[in-house]
């Protein structure tokens, strides 16, 4: 036992230094295993798992005794991240649908016509509950109310059952393995760009490129109207240096430089300014090819932005970018398969050069592998085994990099305001209807509006 605490103060200890602009003594391997490699390892049907997430806690130990990493590598169920099925067939979800596979798919869906933008500009958070997200999740219908908190209260208690329920699984694992156990609870968040947001649900990837040429005047508005909401959904309860705020970016490489600077930046740029100003650092996924845009990355976004990126050249970002913000990705996940165990730790070896020195680089892959076509086993644990022994700092303890929020921004309301919708509880009405309400149940119920307002947003993603 002594020998698992000793690894586990280890990881620790090289995740606080890395978030906190010290080189630690080493670079974490993390390493996370999609439920179908866990399924098909375990020999299991690719279907059943999804409705019993505890079939996989067999797997999941084998797993982690073949392979080396630092952090838990199989992570328990959530909405956005794992897309539980029976979650979105209880809604009937039309954004999310299961593949004659067993993949959950995200199709295009258009939740608003090109025709909805003044409503939208109007009522903001009032009308993706009244109109988006009803489109989106015909069961939650505003036209039969008892059917719609019937079905809604099913969907709610099934992904409590489903992320709960395997809590024990994960938590055996990081005490069995001495796995570092990720950021404090509350301090990790998911949220979208304030046009990404705008595309991805309510008016479709091909909606919104005809209205980057037709009406670019109604995107801009738009994204200033649901900049409050896509800032409050990704802040996060706990600030901490270990957590943040991850945005995957959808739309950059699909627009004009021109059409990425006029509609898509000014209300990114002022939602992760904003962040910063809290303490609380974004964690942006850069996906495809950003290298036309680096420069204006380097201009314009918070030092100590955490980027991943998904192609581009290694040498000329880490030149360009790394001196300022946290870079990770690029390494190929194809070499998982393509690559024998001894290419693989020669490729890795040959890209840690050139992106480990001076710190400000934590290893990751371009994009996450899906299934168990994408990733032979023995090549995995090589790369793993490689990447423990070589990420290794002779200079430990010495900093890096540029800080969180080291241009001292300030949190401004006139920037990014507060969130207001008949939908959200008022604590000063409920106070003058129930006078004898103590001061201190304030925070409670706002709490409690809060994870509705979060469980709104999280439909629509």
């Amino acid at each position: 036992m002594s020998g698992q605490n000793n690894i586990a103060d280890e990881r620790k200890k090289i995740y606080e230094d890395i978030n906190n602009n010290i080189l630690p003594k080493r670079l974490p391997v993390a390493t996370t295993f999609p439920y179908t490699i866990v399924a098909h390892h375990g020999g299991l049907d690719p279907f059943d798992f999804q409705y019993d997430y505890n079939m996989l806690a067999e797997s999941a130990d084998d797993l982690c005794q073949k392979i080396y990493t630092d952090n838990c590598p199989v992570i328990p169920p959530n909405i956005v991240l794992t897309r539980p099925p029976s979650f979105y067939e209880l809604l009937q979800s039309r954004n999310f649908v299961m593949s004659h596979s067993g993949y959950m798919q995200h199709p295009e869906v258009v939740g608003m016509g090109a025709d909805g933008y003044p409503e939208l500009i109007e009522k903001g958070f009032d009308y993706l509950v009244e109109k988006v997200v009803p489109r989106q999740h015909p069961m939650l219908s505003l036209d039969d109310p008892v059917k719609r908190s019937t079905y809604l209260e099913m969907a709610k208690t099934t992904l409590a059952q489903d992320t709960g329920n395997f809590i024990p699984v994960y938590a055996n694992l990081v005490q069995k393995y001495g796995y570092y156990p990720g950021a404090p609870r509350g301090s990790f968040t998911i949220s979208e760009a304030p046009m990404d947001f705008v595309a991805d649900q309510i008016r479709s990837f091909s909606g919104i490129s005809k209205d980057i040429r037709r009406d670019p005047g109604f995107i801009k508005e738009a994204c200033e109207v649901v900049l409050p909401l896509v800032y409050k959904w990704g802040l996060p309860s706990v600030v901490h240096p270990e957590g943040g705020v991850f945005l995957p970016l959808h739309m950059p490489t699909f627009m004009r430089e021109k059409d990425f600077l006029d509609l898509y930046l000014p209300t990114f740029k002022k939602q992760l300014e904003q962040y910063a100003a809290v303490g609380v650092r974004p964690s942006i996924f850069c996906e495809h090819d950003w290298m036309r845009y680096l420069d204006i990355l380097l201009d314009e976004l918070p030092a100590g932005t955490k980027i991943q990126f998904e192609y581009g050249d290694p040498k000329i970002i880490k030149e360009k970018l790394g001196e300022k913000f946290i870079l990770t990705g690029l390494f190929p996940v194809s070499s998982l398969l393509l690559d024998t165990p001894e290419q693989i730790v020669d490729r890795a070896k040959e890209f840690l050069d050139i992106m480990m020195p001076g710190g400000g680089y934590l290893f990751g892959f371009d994009k996450s592998p899906l299934g168990p076509k994408d990733a032979n086993i023995e090549t995995w644990a090589a790369l793993n085994n490689c990447l423990k022994d070589y990420m290794v700092y002779d200079n430990a303890g010495e900093s890096f990099g540029t800080p969180l929020n080291s241009e001292g921004f300030q949190r401004d309301l006139s920037v990014i305001p507060d969130v207001k919708s008949k939908y959200l509880f008022d604590w000063d009405e409920h106070a003058k209807m129930y006078p004898h309400t103590p001061d201190f149940a304030k925070e409670k119920f706002e709490k409690i509006s809060h994870d509705i307002f979060v469980s709104y947003m999280n439909l629509l993603i």
